[in-house]
């Protein structure tokens, strides 16, 4: 298919069977293995890791390290930072043929490394730098262009809308909005402006992802209904309950977080996840239980390789089990909200 030929906006959105609950780009830590832990419970779209354009462009060790999917990862959208047209489309074109249907850029990284290397949410205030990357895609590219983005300002939403506006005109399908200013972030992290995502949402034609402020599936639910979103975008709370999306609370399943993680590492085995980021999942999974069984938090960072990994986790279990049985009230969770609302410290 030809760039000419291919299905834009909401033609292209239906064609991947609108979907509704979306898996965020997250850097090392959106990859395979974790994708299809999401997918299993729900996840309807997948973003990969961002991916460094210069290089993914130039290096081809970098691109077998960073990029890995398989046939039942599908719906999928490739994501890349950079600041520059041609080296953003050179490694878009690098891609495996047909392994991907969109290719999704990067404006939405608030933190130091993006502002160092010039490209995510410090490119906002270069409107017209993002509108030519997309438009080269665009043109370039046999799959649609995408983009991610956060608020430009706090107190101007009229410079968001006009960002997202010639977007629009450049070539862009699909937008992510994530309703919050790149100072937002860690312990100044703040509310998610969903009255802002859904007046962004009656300006643009094309479908639009809401990013921010979900916690629960429930969470889900309000915000598709508060911001008319074609899909709601989950990163930080997925990246701790990736059973985040499997429908409301009162009707679906309970899954403990030991369990989710041991079927995590199943996959990770499957698809050779460098144990590197096994380890971060694993931080991240078992958060809460951890800052209760601070003995196994230890076992966790000294572990070496898969096997030393999968113990740990295993141990894990065995101490959860042993807490559930005894009826246990300590939360199950608590990394999404460990700046807003610490385990362990009462008011």
């Amino acid at each position: 298919m030809s760039a000419t030929e291919k299905l834009r906006g909401r033609a292209f959105w239906e064609s991947i069977g609108a979907p509704k609950m979306v898996c965020a780009p997250m850097v090392d830590q959106s990859e395979l293995a974790f994708r299809m832990l999401c997918r299993k419970y729900g996840t309807q779209l997948a973003y990969t890791p961002m991916l460094h354009s210069r290089m993914f462009s130039t290096q081809p060790k970098y691109r077998k390290e960073q990029f890995s999917t398989c046939a039942e990862d599908r719906p999928l959208f490739a994501q890349f930072c950079g600041d520059d047209p041609v080296t953003v489309l050179a490694a878009a074109q690098l891609l495996p043929p047909g392994s991907v249907d969109a290719v999704d850029l990067n404006c939405g990284c608030p933190q130091g490394i993006a502002r160092k290397g010039h490209y995510g949410a410090f490119l906002l205030s270069e409107p017209d730098l993002i509108e030519g990357i997309v438009r080269k895609l665009d043109q370039e590219l046999s799959v649609p262009a995408t983009v991610k983005i956060r608020l430009v300002n706090a107190n101007e939403l009229q410079d968001t809308m006009k960002l997202v506006s010639r977007l629009e005109a450049a070539g862009a399908s699909v937008l992510c909005l994530h309703g919050r200013t790149k100072e937002m972030k860690g312990q100044s992290t703040g509310p998610c402006d969903w009255d802002a995502i859904a007046a962004v949402r009656r300006h643009v034609g094309i479908p639009l992802i809401a990013n921010g402020g979900i916690q629960t599936f429930e969470d889900v639910e309000r915000c598709l209904q508060a911001t008319g979103c074609d899909a709601v975008m989950s990163s930080e709370a997925l990246l701790e309950n990736p059973a985040l999306f499997n429908g409301p609370a009162a009707t679906r399943k309970p899954s403990y977080q030991d369990e989710l993680a041991l079927e995590y590492l199943e996959l990770a085995k499957l698809y050779s996840t460098p144990h590197k980021q096994i380890k971060a999942h694993m931080f991240h999974f078992l958060y809460a239980g951890l800052q209760l069984h601070t003995d196994l938090r230890a076992q966790f960072g000294a572990a070496k390789g898969f096997d030393e990994i999968h113990a740990a986790a295993m141990a894990f279990q065995v101490r959860k089990r042993e807490d559930r049985a005894k009826g246990s009230t300590w939360p199950d969770m608590g990394w999404y909200m460990r700046y807003r609302d610490p385990l362990g410290v009462s008011d």
